[in-house]
């Protein structure tokens, strides 16, 4: 499936064309910009077009505005293609369900943490944004115990990382599990799982490509996979001190 970039630049070219603009000059002298702006916006390698751009193309060609300004914040967030309707399936969700073997869940990562595992500002940025569904919705998380002891970034990162998961539980607005040490939960990649109204729509991260779906038999076998992890975790206040644990080694390591 194209990107939101490949998408946006067909449509600005197909545009450009169905209005009678033959040569990328031809469009140039009509927005009265040079040339390689034009080209450069059709061509998907390059950055988004500024909006001022996109507006005087709507305006000289008839393409929908809406649908050009949509699709370049898309291109911009880096947020994949895939994992669109994911996104609007968490931020309407009144139940939140994720396991993250590996790395926190995006949606309780903290900016530095975050930062420190993205490049991309504007990915970072939207993840941010995400967590504005929190208090909202009713959010299990799990995670595995190595992540808590695994470096991301900093010993200081880490050491806030590990009190703001701590801070989020004590005020109730997450219930938090830690897998232990010993603890067979498979080898299953991370997951999200939104809910409402008794839908539910599943992110998945697999060793072969990353997957959203809502179809019964995946929605089914994961949540039927998260109360087996679940289950093997430690408890609420157990998971609690083990975070506080945690805090307490990596501020030792500043």
């Amino acid at each position: 499936m194209p990107t939101p970039r490949e998408q946006l630049a067909t449509i600005l070219k197909q545009s450009r064309f169905d209005a009678g603009f033959e040569s990328h000059g031809s469009l140039a002298k009509k927005l009265n910009v040079s040339r390689p702006v034009v080209s450069k916006a059709e061509n998907p390698a390059h950055p988004v077009p500024s909006d001022a751009v996109l507006a005087a193309w709507a305006g000289a060609t008839g393409a929908p505005l809406d649908t050009l300004t949509d699709l370049a914040q898309r291109a911009k967030s880096g947020t994949p293609e895939w994992f669109m309707p994911y996104l609007t399936a968490e931020a309407q969700a009144t139940t939140l369900r994720f396991w993250g073997p590996l790395v926190v869940p995006g949606l309780l990562q903290t900016e530095g943490y975050a930062r420190a595992h993205e490049q991309s500002a504007d990915i970072v940025a939207a993840r941010l944004e995400r967590q504005r569904v929190l208090g909202h919705a009713r959010v299990t998380a799990v995670i595995d115990h190595t992540v808590l002891q695994r470096r991301v970034g900093s010993s200081q990162v880490m050491a806030e990382q590990c009190a703001h998961l701590a801070a989020r539980a004590e005020s109730q607005v997450i219930r938090l599990h830690v897998v232990p040490e010993g603890a067979s939960v498979g080898l299953a990649g991370a997951f999200g799982i939104a809910t409402r109204d008794g839908i539910s729509t599943v992110s998945l991260t697999t060793a072969i490509r990353d997957v959203t779906s809502t179809a019964a038999d995946v929605v089914d076998d994961t949540l039927n996979l998260f109360d087996v992890i679940l289950g093997a975790s430690l408890p609420a206040v157990a998971s609690l001190e083990f975070l506080r644990t945690q805090e307490e080694t990596w501020k030792a390591q500043i």
